[in-house]
């Protein structure tokens, strides 16, 4: 799982990366002409794999991952023709993030702060993004089916001619009704305003109690997005605290968590993602899936080996491995379930697959 940080300029998108991932990037290294973007791969903290790898503490314990990409700044009105543009079809979820915060020293563009009018700016320009990618594949359509009448082609550009209304009006592809079918056919535009969003708002000291109160920012109640506050400036000051001072810092702040945790807890529910475990023979993982993955694909998600010769999966809830100590007494008081490949794995399973070589 990825997620793509951008933005305007001067917003903060590189103090997010470092909260998110612990890096120590110099926020001006854009700025300093650095063509390598910021990349790093983050163990992803469940509470529910070190309670399960708490009763095999001989093995490695191996947390779930997710990615995070910083972009540089994108001036306004440029997504559509962004050198990064790529980046961000290919991110499963896109981090928005937007200042919120006064600094005399960075003026701001268009010469006020306004969140709010910044985040539908950019939602704006991502569902234009969309629109000139189906202007341009309905143009070639056209030229195809008049040289040959194709049943596809033409359910292609009947969908895409629906999408395409909506986006006139402003409506998201996200927030579009589709058939399963009809998301299979889309899903190679990898369209920008159909990925989930996560609108991070970076604000000013003095509106610190805004962070638990992201709505009066900007009350948003679209499918597929959601907004969340942070103040880059004391967050990473807290972060320099020795681990016993941040719980104390945070609270003096009137802080419930960090930023890392709010964003990955959002970020797994828009994308629809969930978790599932397994038991090695030399270590305990975790593993992201996307909901409703059959057994079958979760296999294969582990190794191709594991879906071509997937015999069965043995599944238990995390929690019921707990009360039994271990998969193995699990297995002799009958409380693992044998599972075939249609079965749809649930966030917090245990599973063991067997499988023929």
């Amino acid at each position: 799982m990825n997620v793509a940080l951008f933005g305007y300029p001067k917003t903060g998108k590189t103090t997010l990366f470092n909260l998110l991932t612990g890096a120590k990037i110099d926020v001006k290294s854009y700025e300093d002409g650095k063509k390598e973007l910021n990349r790093r791969t983050c163990p992803v903290p469940d509470p529910r794999l070190d309670k399960v790898w708490s009763l095999y503490p001989e093995k490695k314990k191996i947390p779930a991952t997710i990615e995070f990409i910083d972009l540089a700044g994108i001036a306004y009105g440029d997504v559509k023709s962004s050198s990064y543009l790529d980046y961000l079809r290919r991110a499963d979820g896109l981090g928005h993030v937007v200042r919120g915060f006064f600094e005399a020293k960075i003026p701001h563009p268009k010469g006020k702060i306004n969140p709010k009018d910044e985040i539908l700016s950019m939602e704006e320009e991502l569902v234009l993004v969309d629109m000139l990618s189906i202007e341009s594949r309905l143009e070639k359509l056209e030229k195809e089916l008049k040289s040959s009448k194709s049943p596809e082609g033409e359910k292609e550009k009947e969908l895409l001619e629906r999408l395409h209304s909506g986006l006139e009006e402003g409506i998201a592809i996200r927030e579009i009704s589709l058939a399963l079918q009809e998301e299979k056919l889309i899903r190679s535009f990898a369209f920008l305003s159909q990925k989930p969003l996560i609108h991070m708002v970076n604000v000013d000291e003095k509106d610190i109690l805004l962070i638990e109160n992201p709505e009066e920012i900007y009350a948003c109640q679209k499918k597929g997005i959601a907004v969340l506050a942070f103040c880059g400036k004391i967050e990473m000051e807290i972060l320099e605290l020795e681990k016993e001072e941040i719980e104390a810092f945070l609270s003096e702040y009137g802080l419930k968590k960090l930023s890392a945790e709010k964003f990955l807890k959002v970020a797994y529910d828009l994308l629809k993602a969930i978790t599932f475990f397994t038991i090695g023979k030399d270590e305990v993982k975790a593993w992201t899936i996307p909901q409703n993955t059959a057994a079958l694909k979760a296999a294969g998600s582990i190794h191709s080996d594991l879906e071509k010769g997937f015999i069965r999966a043995e599944v238990i809830p995390w929690e019921e491995l707990l009360q039994q100590g271990s998969f193995q007494t699990a297995k002799e008081k009958a409380a693992v379930r044998l599972e075939g490949k249609d079965y749809l794995v649930q966030d917090g399973d245990v599973i063991y697959f067997r499988f023929s070589k």
